[in-house]
């Protein structure tokens, strides 16, 4: 856990829920009701999962990497350096040298 008021631990799935967030308001950008709502979330997730080819996976979807991890085949896609998170403990590094 990070501390009180620096939430990088959350920032993977903050980041998932703006991209979410983005393809819903895409694809379904008038929504009326609540029922509306929710579909229009379970499509833009299964947009997510089924159509929407990321550079970090290869120009592969979600979908695909998980059929191959299921079917054992596991193949490394690193994850991109986050700069702000770099920063984030450069500095406190800094403040450790200092005590």
């Amino acid at each position: 856990m990070s501390r009180v008021s620096h939430c990088i631990d959350n920032a993977p799935v903050e980041g998932w829920q703006g991209r979410i967030k983005d393809i819903r308001n895409t694809l379904f950008p008038h929504v009326h009701n609540y029922e509306e709502l929710v579909e229009s979330i379970h499509k833009a997730i299964k947009y997510y999962i089924e159509s929407d080819p990321q550079k970090r996976f290869g120009g592969k979807t979600a979908g695909e990497v998980r059929a191959e991890a299921l079917a054992g085949k596991v193949y490394s896609y690193p994850i991109p350096k986050n700069n702000r998170i770099i920063k984030y403990w450069a500095k406190i590094n800094a403040k450790k040298q200092k005590e």
